[in-house]
Order: structure tokens, then C-alpha cells, then sequence
């Protein structure tokens, strides 16, 4: 098992041994867990780890928060919040909790078979080292739905772990090529908007200045900006600034006032009232949330 685990029942590492192995080892999990680290003393060397035991492995590992760090000859990339890697057993990498760093919380899976193999490779092509994916992203709820199928015992025999990782392998293609078609077919005008929409939701942001950014007219810009998004533009700042708020309540200690005013509501009870009818919580509500398993929101 990698790691040493807090006592907290979120975290875990499960080991797959099923004595029923399927003859054609296309796909299977190996192992699955939660992990969060607080000590330097984490550091798995690709080219030195015991758990390979002679047959080829492929780690995809997701940060949740804090920071880790990963090494490609030489060459090192930062992991924060949303950041993965996919690293083959045994390649010349390393992973670790850098000294910089306070603690790093990640999920991850550990696959076999030449499925997993092909699918490495494409990764690697396509996405390169590291790539950061949404929480919301199928990819990631799908391997938090792993995880619970693995605590709760349902995870019965091989067959069914082959066709699990199977489907996660699937899902990684579908992500990655996703990302290449959505890099490739948004258009610059919008991608600037989307990208000033992400770094500026604080500030007060009308059409008429998401479509002067665009360079487009009002009317032609909505009519783009629904076309390549599937909303309006206005909904699509909702969404951004319900989003960090969410992540402002449950990841820091500030007043729901302040967060309001920080994701662009002047007014604390429109806020209040934006944020109910987004998520069905009320601010309050979703921070009181942070007890329980609720790490999320998803929009």
C-alpha cells in the first residue's frame, strides 16, 4: 500500500489479488485509494518500487489540494489542486511531497493489462506529462465512484474489476480527446472571454464588455458564445462565480459577505439567493457540509 494514512475513514488503500484472474489480462485495478501526505518522507521512484512484482503497471493519481511535485528526466512539474499525471511501472519518473509543500491529498488507481498500456501512450501524446481536469470532469467522478464501489464491498471478482477499469481507461480517452477537440474548434474571441470570465468573476462584467473583449457585437456574440458553450453568457458567469464561491466556503474561513463581494455580488442576500437556487444549498448550508463527504459542487 503507498503511503501512510490518517485515521479518517475517507482515506485508504485497497489492493486488488483476485485468484479468479481472466486469461486475457486486457484491463484490471490493482489498487485504489484516497491518500493525503504530510511528510517529505513521501517519494515513490519509478525505477525502484517493490510493488511491481514483474508485471508493468500504470498509476493516474489526481491532486485534490495542497501540492505535490512529479520529475521527468530531470524535469520537474508542480501538482496543485485539479492537476494529474498517468506514469507507467517501472519509467524514469518520481513523485513526492516537496519540502515547499504542507501535505498533498490525492486520489488514485493503479491499472494492468495492454489496455492500459495504449492507453499511457496516448495520454502521454496527446495530453503530455501532466494535465489539470475539473472535479466535475466524468473522468474524475468516475474514479470517486470506483473508490465507494471498492469500500462498499461491491467490487466482487476480476471480471468485474476488468470491466471497471475498462470503463476508466474509456473515459480517459473520451476526456483527452475532448480536450484536444475543445482547444482545436473554440474559437479566440471566446476562448479570451472564458479566460478573462475565469481570472476577473469579481468584478462587475456585462455583455456589452464580454463582447467588447471578444471583439464581436452584442448580438452576434451571445449567438457564438451559446453555440460553443450550450449557455448563455450570463449563466456561464453564474456558474463561474457559484463555483468559486463554493470552493471559497469550503476551503477558507471567510465570511459569506466577503465571499460575496469577492465573486462579484454586492449584495450578501442576492448571493444568498443565487447560491440556493444554483445548488440548493444555502451558503451557510454548503459550508456546514465541509463534516461531511461533500467536497464538491457540481454545476
Amino acid at each position: 500500500m503507498e503511503g501512510k494514512l490518517l485515521s479518517s475513514q475517507k482515506y485508504g488503500n485497497y489492493g486488488f489479488r483476485f485468484q479468479d484472474m481472466p486469461q486475457n489480462n486486457i484491463a484490471n485495478i490493482s489498487s485504489i485509494g484516497w491518500e493525503l501526505q504530510t511528510s517529505i518522507d513521501y517519494y515513490w521512484d519509478g525505477m525502484m518500487r517493490k510493488d511491481i512484482q514483474g508485471v508493468e503497471k500504470y498509476v493516474f493519481q489526481y491532486t485534490l489540494s495542497g501540492q505535490g511535485a512529479i520529475t521527468f528526466e530531470d524535469q520537474r512539474y508542480p501538482l496543485h489542486r485539479g492537476d494529474a499525471f498517468f506514469v507507467q511501472l517501472p519509467s524514469q519518473h518520481c513523485y513526492f511531497l516537496p519540502e515547499s509543500s504542507a501535505s498533498w491529498e490525492f486520489i488514485y488507481i493503479t491499472l494492468t493489462g495492454s489496455a492500459a498500456a495504449s492507453c499511457w501512450d496516448f495520454i502521454h501524446v496527446h495530453a503530455g506529462k501532466t494535465v489539470n481536469i475539473p472535479p466535475e470532469a466524468n473522468l474524475i467522478q468516475l474514479l470517486y465512484s470506483l473508490l465507494q464501489e471498492t469500500r462498499e464491498h461491491k467490487m466482487i471478482d476480476a471480471y468485474l474489476s476488468s470491466a471497471r477499469a475498462y470503463e476508466f481507461i474509456m473515459e480517459c480517452y473520451r476526456f483527452t480527446k475532448n480536450l484536444n477537440s475543445a482547444n482545436q474548434e473554440m474559437p479566440e474571441p471566446m476562448l479570451r472571454v472564458i479566460t478573462y470570465l475565469q481570472q476577473q468573476y469579481g468584478e462587475y462584467i456585462s455583455v456589452e464588455k464580454m463582447a467588447a473583449i471578444a471583439g464581436l457585437s452584442s448580438y452576434y456574440f451571445i449567438k457564438q458564445f451559446r453555440k460553443y458553450t450550450n449557455t448563455t453568457p450570463s449563466q456561464y458567469l453564474t456558474k463561474v462565480r457559484i463555483k468559486k464561491a463554493s470552493e471559497m466556503l469550503r476551503h477558507t474561513d471567510l465570511s459569506i459577505k466577503d465571499i460575496a463581494a469577492k465573486t462579484g455580488y454586492e449584495n450578501a442576500n442576492y448571493f444568498n439567493k443565487v447560491f440556493r437556487k444554483i445548488t440548493g444549498f444555502s451558503p451557510g448550508e454548503f459550508r456546514e457540509s465541509r463534516i461531511s463527504n461533500l467536497d464538491y459542487l457540481i454545476l
